[in-house]
C-alpha cells in the first residue's frame, strides 16, 4: 500500500503549483525543514491524527534533546536503517500514531533523518500559531518583579491582533545597563524590534559627540 505521507512530501518538495494540495499552514513555512513540517502538518490534518501528532513530536524532541541520541542521528556513518529502526521502536513503545511512523520512513528514504529536531520545532510553531500564539523576547538588566512583568504583557498585547495572545520570554542582559529591549515575532512573522536599553542611548550619545564640530 502507497504511503500518503511520502505522496504529499514528494508534492511538499516539488513545485508550487503542485503544493495547492497540500493544506495551508497558519504561518508561511520555507526551506527543506518547513517543507517537510509542512508535508507533515497537511497529513496529519488529513487524517485526523494533528493533535496526536504535535504529542508524539513532542515526546520525540525531549528524546533528541539528549545529546547522545542526537549525536548518534546526526552521525552520517551510522546507515540510516538503523536509525529508522530505533525511531520506529521509540514510536511503538511510546504509542506513536502511524503517521509519525509512515513520516519516519519517508524522512530515512530521503535520507534527511538528520532534519528531525528541526521539524519537530518547527511543526510545534505551527501548533503554537494555530493558537494565536506570538512569541516575544523581553531583556532587561535584571529580572522584572511580578508586577512589572504584568504590565510588560499588557502593553504588549497592543501589538498583536485581538484574536493573538503573546508568550513572552524573559532574559536576564546586565550588559544592556538598564531599560529593556523587546522582539515581538520571529522568522516566520513580521518581527518588531524596539531597543529601549541604556546602552543604546549611551551608543547614541557617544555617536553625536564624536561627531565633528
Amino acid at each position: 500500500m502507497a504511503n500518503p505521507i511520502s505522496h504529499l512530501v514528494r508534492r511538499g518538495l516539488s513545485t508550487s503549483a503542485i503544493r495547492c494540495d497540500l493544506v495551508r499552514t497558519p504561518i508561511p513555512m520555507f526551506g527543506l525543514s518547513g517543507n517537510y513540517a509542512h508535508a507533515l502538518y497537511s497529513a496529519s490534518v488529513k487524517s485526523k491524527t494533528k493533535d496526536k501528532v504535535a504529542t508524539d513530536l513532542v515526546m520525540l524532541r525531549q528524546l533528541l534533546t539528549k545529546q547522545k541520541v542526537s549525536d548518534y542521528m546526526n552521525d552520517p556513518f551510522i546507515p540510516t536503517t538503523k536509525k529508522l529502526d530505533i525511531l520506529k521502536e521509540v514510536a511503538s513503545k511510546g504509542g506513536m500514531t502511524d503517521t509519525i511512523v509512515n513520516f519516519f520512513g519517508v524522512l530515512a528514504e530521503n535520507h534527511r533523518l538528520n532534519l528531525m529536531g528541526d521539524i519537530t520545532k518547527i511543526f510545534d510553531r505551527l501548533m503554537c500559531a494555530e493558537r494565536g500564539e506570538v512569541p516575544a523576547t523581553v531583556t532587561t538588566a535584571q529580572a522584572l518583579d511580578a508586577k512589572q512583568r504584568k504590565e510588560i504583557q499588557a502593553a504588549l498585547a497592543k501589538f498583536v491582533k485581538a484574536n493573538e495572545k503573546v508568550v513572552m520570554t524573559e532574559k536576564v542582559d546586565s550588559s544592556i545597563m538598564g531599560g529593556m529591549i523587546v522582539d515581538i515575532g520571529d522568522e516566520y512573522t513580521n518581527m518588531k524590534y524596539i531597543d529601549m536599553s541604556t546602552s543604546s542611548k549611551i551608543k547614541v550619545y557617544l555617536d553625536l559627540i564624536k561627531q565633528p564640530v
